[in-house]
């Protein structure tokens, strides 16, 4: 089968910042095919300003994708639409890209060379943290906390281990290290492996206090499967904080703080 790569990306109420990302697909240089498939999630609004710019991306496809009564936005609605992009892609292997994220433009080049030299049905990047403004993010702090104790101790413990490195903007990958999940705009994933390991769709509330989202659970799937892994050692995705994972807000000490 030849080889060709499909690109998910969700999106609800954000039309003008997914045309970043579509951009960022289009930007892509690959020796294989790339299509980009954008599920807009239940907007009539954000559906009607991108198909006024779908000539813009001619290997683009925008589907828009009605919800059923009983769905609310979360990881269990965003689980269903990522296995209905893999269900209905046509590629061989599948990349996520949020709606609010980038790649390098080697990033899925880079991803397909390292499963190819790895034999890997799952190849990702490292990741640069920026803020909203796309600066590198350099606080001493990991994003992904519930108050500031928690942050700057769990930045310490991941700079212990190599992950974080004081200065840089960098999540480093750490081999054997299975504490820190792969993000899903990291992954390049054979459709295979996808269909065979589907995102989960149920999330308790124990998930929602610890801020476990759908990529937490496919990638700790992956590593109780024993599913072979390979990293490009190159931090080629821009993530920009402030998404669903980071954007919470608490009260810590009567300090109120909020990660953007």
């Amino acid at each position: 089968m030849t080889e060709s790569i499909t690109a998910i990306t969700l999106t609800r109420y954000r039309p003008l910042l997914v045309q970043r990302a579509m951009r960022s697909v289009q930007a892509q240089r690959t020796p294989v095919p790339v299509r980009h498939l954008v599920l807009v999630d239940d907007s009539p609004q954000t559906m009607a300003e991108l198909e006024r710019v779908h000539s813009d991306f001619p290997d683009c496809e925008i589907r828009y994708v009605p919800r059923e009564a009983h769905e609310v936005s979360g990881p269990g609605r965003s689980s269903r639409l990522r296995n209905l992009g893999v269900q209905t892609s046509e590629g061989t292997w599948i990349a996520f890209l949020d709606d609010d994220n980038e790649w390098e433009p080697d990033h899925l080049a880079s991803l397909l060379a390292c499963a190819h030299r790895a034999g890997v049905r799952a190849a990702y990047s490292e990741v640069g943290l920026v803020n909203s403004d796309g600066t590198p993010y350099l606080e001493p702090r990991w994003p992904w906390a519930k108050s500031t104790a928690e942050a700057e101790a769990l930045y310490q413990e991941y700079v212990a281990k190599g992950v974080c490195v004081p200065g840089t903007n960098v999540i480093r990958d750490r081999p054997g290290l299975h504490e820190v999940p792969v993000d899903t705009s990291a992954w390049l994933l054979a459709r295979n492996l996808l269909l065979e390991v589907r995102f989960e769709d149920q999330f308790s509330e124990r998930d929602a206090q610890g801020l476990v989202s759908e990529d937490d659970k496919l990638y700790y799937e992956l590593v109780r499967r024993g599913e072979p892994m390979a990293c490009t050692g190159r931090a080629t995705l821009k993530y920009y904080l402030g998404g669903y994972s980071n954007s919470f807000e608490t009260v810590d000490a009567q300090e109120q703080i909020s990660w953007s």
